[in-house]
């Protein structure tokens, strides 16, 4: 549990250091990349630090490239 809070705490931390220069220098885009790639990491460790079932990623190439077998 306390690697969780951990990773909201460095996750916090980055959004502090961030989202402000990305604001002032209109990045707008690059901001929402930021969030969303910010979002995936912290809810795969979070998923991960709760023991949940997660889905191979092996699986999912398999169906994106099936129609070339």
């Amino acid at each position: 549990m306390s690697s969780l809070i951990g990773v909201f705490a460095i996750a916090a931390a980055a959004v502090w250091l961030e989202v402000p220069r990305l604001i002032h220098r209109e990045h707008k885009r690059e901001l929402v990349l930021f969030f969303i790639l910010l979002a995936i990491g912290v809810a795969l460790y979070s998923a991960l630090v709760m023991e949940a079932s997660l889905p191979n990623p092996f699986e999912l190439v398999k169906i994106m490239f099936s129609w070339v077998m």
